[in-house]
């Protein structure tokens, strides 16, 4: 199966949106409810998720089940990428310009448009 970097950012964005107590733990199924993608199946999902943990964007717990991964809050890691990446028209620009990359390339580009960005807003130069 090919990681499409759109289902990461979704399930990215769900994950982050998860109401739960700070030290609750979930066991996330690619089936499960919280993370249902319409027109995407379990497996799907199941992969996106086993490769966002293995990305280091979740913060480990402990060993999930063979069919699911174990969820309390998206890492520093996680949260930096998802920062990045956040806005509509920045991952659209950022897919234009990296294509189909790794998550450092896609990461490293959505910061270079996001600091064009405010250059172009405030005049200020931030590396």
């Amino acid at each position: 199966m090919r990681r499409d970097m759109d289902l990461v950012r979704k399930l990215l964005l769900t994950l982050e949106g998860i109401e739960k107590g700070p030290h609750d733990v979930l066991l996330i199924a690619g089936n499960s409810e919280e993370v249902a993608v319409e027109g995407r199946t379990s497996d799907e999902i199941y992969f996106h998720l086993t490769k966002i943990e293995e990305a280091g964007f979740l913060e480990h717990v402990g060993s999930g089940a063979m069919t699911a991964v174990t969820f309390r809050a998206l890492s520093w890691k996680g949260q930096e990428f998802l920062d990045a990446i956040r806005d509509d028209s920045i991952w659209k620009k950022t897919k234009e310009k990296a294509g189909s990359a790794s998550f450092d390339v896609l990461a490293a580009v959505a910061k270079a448009v996001l600091k064009d960005r405010i250059k172009s807003l405030t005049g200020l130069d931030i590396g």
